[in-house]
């Protein structure tokens, strides 16, 4: 077993305690004092030593370590520091924290100022670069989670039920499920369904299933109901398939003397149609021997006023080319305008970058650097670098300035050519529209006048017979043959077709109420199914409880045989008369939380005492209100009480 022990502390402006070093001894130490003398502080500054956290689990970004004034103001300026020296496995470990100040003096300032703190860790006197280093090496001493189960007598009993519960079955080893299944039958059954599932993870599908279960059979009643109340009541079917068989009958009676008595009418409406096909063939020659006619009468004049026609579309095409080329020459004229305008400017250019002669500037020829005048030679060679640039940039720019008006020139050549050739377009163009209206002017003199078609008409003999022999067929169709009535058959027909739909619609229901009972008993089914279903589900639940309290009470066995003053319980009775599994600890039968502080503390070492022997280390036990412990069981650990006196100054015993 690894054995922790604390040799010394040393505290150096922590927590209002200015300076003070204990030495502690291996078996138990007493540190008393009044209420604020500091022996909580005592616990704190180990704590903070190891974790950087007080003892209540406080990070010291949440608690004061700075001591303060009589105003409540932290004292600057000031080391703030624990040192401890351990006794590991009998090697001694010394463990530094210190929180300091970081001053800064802003630029342009004369007094410096606070800019922020930080934590400095020192190992055997050796300064750490990080707090993960130091926190990695206490970590190799002891966890932190096992260091606070194994140092607070009521750490362990402050976890959650959970938690205490999780940490004791670590404790005492592995039972397995198949294990406890050994003992009955219905258990193998159990981890049968599970397939590879934990039992609280199959125990959470059987809550969803459950639940779903009872919200399908909350509703089947209301359902059931919703079908009772929409259910027709019933009728004498037979009678009806009878009544609706007469009707028919009676309905198939009625359409056969109708289709007797309409055979009559029929023919006279086929004699009519087909008349009416005969006069409206007789207007349709008519109309095709008129059209001939005004056809033939109006030939020549059409002819004319056709030609006429394309003679004035001709003209309007040439005059709209007319106006379109008429444009385009003025366009021309306005961009050879613009070209003579720029050769001019280039031309300008041109001669003045050839008159351009090289000027020197005063002090071109004087050293920079002492200001002197450069030597004949220097100037010479400078004045013939100088006159070789210039020569080559004014060459430069002249062929620029000369292939820019070559190319405007070109240019502009093109464009006058286009303006001539288009001129000359223009001319034919005129000669061309005075000739079309010249002949425009002839086809107008040259129209035959109009013939009087209707005349002719009247008096072209086909027309008159046609004429004739539609009025004759018009005369054939107004003669009227008699009609046979048989609306008082067709008025008893619509009576009985209404009071057979009448009585299909009271057969319906039939199927309605068959329907009905057909989703009632599907329902009941589904409520017999879902309250099986349930109850298996529920049976399911049962079983799973007694599996894990036959595990949990075989586990208690081995847990609670660790122990020699307390025990632990995984069941606890509710009120409903359920049960809820959780983890409750005792002291010789009394709940923790109803056992004295004395109780309380004794209860605590000995949890400290199986934890230490489990996990193979010891390490300094702080008991807090320790006087009110008249004698404290034996211990695997170094104690160190906190004992309230009336002493004003903490004392070490």
């Amino acid at each position: 077993m690894r054995t922790i022990k604390l040799k010394s502390l040393s505290l150096i402006n922590f927590k209002g305690v200015r300076s003070l070093n204990i030495g502690f001894s291996d078996a138990e130490t007493l540190v008393a004092g009044d209420n604020g003398t500091g022996k909580t502080t005592v616990f704190d500054s180990f704590l903070w030593l190891l974790f950087g956290k007080d003892s209540t689990g406080r990070s010291d970004s949440n608690f004061n370590i700075k001591t303060l004034d009589a105003d409540g103001k932290p004292i600057l300026h000031l080391e703030h520091s624990v040192t401890g020296v351990l006794s590991v496995d009998g090697k001694t470990v010394t463990l530094q924290r210190c929180y300091v100040e970081n001053w800064v003096k802003p630029r342009g300032t004369t007094e410096e100022s606070l800019k922020n703190h930080a934590t400095e860790f020192y190992l055997n006197g050796v300064k750490l670069a990080t707090k993960k280093e130091y926190d990695s090496e206490v970590a190799a001493i002891i966890p932190e989670d096992v260091f606070r189960m194994i140092t607070n007598p009521f750490y362990f009993t402050s976890m959650k039920p959970e938690a205490q519960k999780e940490i004791l079955l670590d404790m005492v080893g592995t039972l397995t499920d198949q294990d406890v299944a050994q003992t009955k039958p219905e258990y193998l059954e159990l981890l049968a369904q599970l397939s590879g599932r934990s039992i609280a993870q199959y125990a959470k599908e059987v809550a969803a299933k459950k639940k779903a279960c009872k919200d399908e059979l909350s509703v089947i009643p209301s359902q059931i109901e919703t079908a009772r109340k929409l259910m027709p009541e019933e009728e004498d079917w037979v009678a009806i398939d009878s009544e609706i068989e007469n009707k028919n009958a009676r309905i198939q009676q009625i359409e056969e003397q109708i289709a007797d008595k309409s055979k009559l009418n029929e023919q006279e409406y086929q004699r009519k149609a087909s008349i009416q096909k005969q006069i409206g063939e007789k207007r349709l020659q008519l109309n095709s021997r008129m059209n001939e006619i005004a056809t033939e009468a109006n030939k020549g004049r059409n002819e004319a006023s056709l030609k006429l026609n394309e003679l004035e579309y001709s003209l309007r095409t040439e005059k709209a080319s007319l106006d379109r080329k008429r444009q385009s020459v003025a366009a021309m004229d306005i961009e050879i305008e613009k070209l003579n305008t720029k050769l001019s400017a280039l031309r300008g250019e041109f001669a003045f970058i050839s008159k351009e002669e090289l000027t020197y500037n005063e002090g071109e020829f004087i050293c920079p650097t002492c200001k002197r005048p450069l030597e004949i030679e220097d100037i010479e060679a400078k004045q013939r670098e100088m006159q070789a640039n210039f020569n080559v940039n004014k060459a430069a720019r002249l062929k620029a300035n000369k292939e820019v008006g070559m190319a405007k020139k070109q240019r502009l050549e093109e464009v006058q050519g286009l303006k001539d050739r288009t001129n000359a377009e223009i001319v034919e163009l005129e000669q061309k529209i005075e000739r079309i209206n010249a002949d425009i002017q002839q086809a107008k003199a040259y129209i035959p006048e109009a013939q009087n078609v209707e005349a002719m008409i009247a008096s072209d003999q086909t027309c008159i017979d046609i004429k004739n022999e539609i009025v004759e067929l018009e005369n054939q169709f107004k003669v009227d043959a008699k009609i046979v009535d048989v609306s008082e058959l067709q008025s008893e027909k619509r009576t009985l077709n209404e009071a057979v739909q009448g009585l299909y619609k009271r057969l319906a229901n039939r199927e309605q109420i068959g329907r009905a009972e057909k989703e009632i008993a599907s329902l009941e089914e589904k409520r017999i199914a879902n309250n099986q279903k349930l109850a298996d589900l529920e049976k399911w639940e049962f079983t799973a409880l007694q599996f894990q309290k036959d595990k949990d009470a075989e586990l208690l066995k081995r847990i609670n045989g660790m122990f020699r003053y307390v025990s632990f319980s995984f069941v606890n009775e509710q009120l409903n008369g359920g049960e809820k599994l959780t983890c409750v600890c005792t002291v010789n039968g009394t709940p923790f939380l109803d056992v004295n502080n004395a109780g309380q503390i004794n209860a605590g070492i000995d949890i400290i005492n199986a934890i230490c022997t489990a996990k193979g280390v010891s390490a300094p036990i702080f008991v807090d209100n320790a006087e009110s412990v008249n004698q404290i069981i034996p211990s695997l650990s170094q104690i160190i009480r906190l004992v309230v006196t009336t002493d004003k100054e903490l004392t070490i015993k």
